[in-house]
C-alpha cells in the first residue's frame, strides 16, 4: 500500500422506477442498467470536472431524481435498432445531454424561485448563494451542449431550441403569478415549454442517436410532447390532492407561490367564491401557507359532484375527466400512448426503419384509419 490514497466514490444507483421496469422488460435489465450507469457516470464526471463552479460538497444536489428523460432517450434510440456499439455510445451521449439540460434548468428554477430545498435537499442557491448557483447552472448547460455536439449539429441545435422553449415557458408562467385572470392558453403555453419541450427533446434525441428519418423523429417528438403535457397536468393535480408527506412539499405549494395551474383555472370558472380567496392570497404579507391551504380546499371542492343515483362525491381527481377538450385531448392522447408504451413507439419506429418482410400482410385501410383516430399518438 502506497502513501498516496484515492477517495473511492460510490457509483450512483440506477433508480428502479416504474418507467425503468417497463423499459427493462423490453430491453433487458442488464443492458438498460449498463446504459443508465454510463449516463450517470458521464454526468458525474462532468459535474466533478468543474469543482470551482460546482463544489464536490454540492454535487449531491444533482445526484437524485427518476432519470425519466434519459430513459426516453434510450427507449426511442433502441426502438428500431439492436446491438450496435456505436448506437450505444450515441444513445448514452444523447441521454447525458438531455439530463444535463434538465439539471441546469432545475438549478436556475431554484434560483428564480429562491427555493431553499428541492425534495428535502438544500438547493445550490441556498447553500452557496445566487452567484454560485447561476455559474453551476451555466456550467451544466455547457456540458449539455458538449454532449449533444458528439451526435452532430442537429442534436446541438435541438438542445438550443429546447433551452429557448424552457425559458419561454418559464417567462410565460412568471408573467402571470398571482393572476386570477390567467387563461388556459397561458397555462398550456407555459407547460408546453417547461415540461413538454424536455420530454419531446428526449424522444427526438433518441431518434437522432439512432439515425431515424425525419418523419419518425417528428412522430416520436409528438409522443413526447403529449406525454409531457399529461405528466405536468397530473403533477399539478397532485399538488392539490396529495398530502405533504407524499409530495415532499406543502399541499397547495403552487398556489402559495402564485402559480395558478389548470385545476385552479378550471375551478375559477365553476366557483365564484374562489376569486376573493386568491385576491386575498396575492395581497397577503408573510408566509402564505395558510391562505394557500384554504384556497386549495376550495379548488378541490369545485371538482366534486354527485353522480346520478349516488350520494357519494366524485373526487377532484375524477373531475379531471370532465375538463374541457384541450386538457383532455392532451391527457387522453398521452395516456393512450403511455398505456401501450413502449410498444407503440417500438412499432412505429420499427415500421419506419425496417423493410417489411416478404410474405407479410399490410394492415387494412380500416385498421390504419382506426389507429390514426386514437388521440395524441
Amino acid at each position: 500500500m502506497t502513501g498516496n490514497t484515492t477517495m473511492i466514490r460510490p457509483r450512483p444507483q440506477v433508480p428502479r422506477t416504474e418507467a425503468y421496469g417497463v423499459l427493462a422488460r423490453h430491453l433487458g435489465a442488464t443492458g438498460l442498467d449498463a446504459d443508465l450507469r454510463a449516463v450517470l457516470d458521464a454526468i458525474g464526471a462532468a459535474v466533478r470536472g468543474s469543482p470551482l463552479a460546482v463544489p464536490p460538497a454540492m454535487a449531491e444536489v444533482l445526484s437524485g431524481g427518476k432519470r425519466l428523460r434519459p430513459l426516453f432517450v434510450l427507449a426511442t434510440a433502441w426502438a428500431g435498432r439492436t446491438g450496435a456499439a456505436r448506437l450505444r455510445e450515441r444513445a448514452v451521449g444523447g441521454a447525458c445531454a438531455v439530463e444535463l439540460l434538465h439539471l441546469a434548468s432545475l438549478v436556475h428554477d431554484d434560483l428564480m424561485d429562491d427555493a431553499a430545498t428541492r425534495h428535502g435537499v438544500a438547493t445550490i442557491s441556498a447553500r452557496a448563494g445566487a452567484g454560485r448557483a447561476l455559474l453551476a447552472g451555466d456550467v451544466l448547460l455547457g456540458h449539455a451542449y458538449t454532449a449533444a455536439a458528439g451526435l452532430g449539429a442537429d442534436a446541438a441545435a435541438l438542445v438550443g431550441r429546447t433551452l429557448v422553449r424552457l425559458c419561454e415557458g418559464q417567462a410565460e408562467e412568471a408573467g402571470h403569478l398571482f393572476d386570477a385572470d390567467r387563461s388556459a392558453h397561458s397555462y398550456f403555453s407555459a407547460i408546453a415549454g417547461k415540461t413538454g419541450a424536455l420530454i419531446e427533446a428526449s424522444c427526438r434525441m433518441g431518434a437522432l442517436a439512432a439515425g431515424y428519418d425525419a418523419a419518425t423523429g417528428a412522430a416520436l417528438g409528438r409522443f413526447g410532447h403529449h406525454l409531457g403535457i399529461a405528466y405536468q397536468l397530473l403533477d399539478d393535480l397532485t399538488d392539490l390532492t396529495e398530502d405533504s408527506a407524499a409530495l415532499g412539499k406543502p399541499t397547495g405549494h403552487d398556489l402559495a407561490e402564485g402559480v395558478y395551474t389548470y385545476p385552479t383555472i378550471w375551478a375559477l370558472h365553476h366557483d365564484p367564491g374562489l376569486r376573493p380567496l386568491l385576491l386575498d392570497l396575492a395581497r397577503h404579507d408573510g408566509p402564505r401557507a395558510g391562505p394557500a391551504a384554504a384556497a386549495a380546499d376550495r379548488v378541490r371542492a369545485s371538482g366534486r359532484s354527485t353522480r346520478p343515483g349516488r350520494r357519494s362525491p366524485v373526487s377532484g381527481a375524477a373531475a379531471w375527466t370532465r375538463w374541457p377538450s384541450r386538457a383532455t385531448g392532451s391527457a387522453r392522447g398521452a395516456w393512450t400512448c403511455w398505456r401501450s408504451w413502449p410498444s407503440r413507439p417500438w412499432t412505429a419506429a420499427s415500421a419506419t426503419t425496417r423493410t417489411r418482410r416478404p410474405g407479410t400482410r399490410r394492415s387494412s385501410p380500416a385498421r390504419r384509419r382506426s389507429s390514426r383516430s386514437r388521440p395524441g399518438c
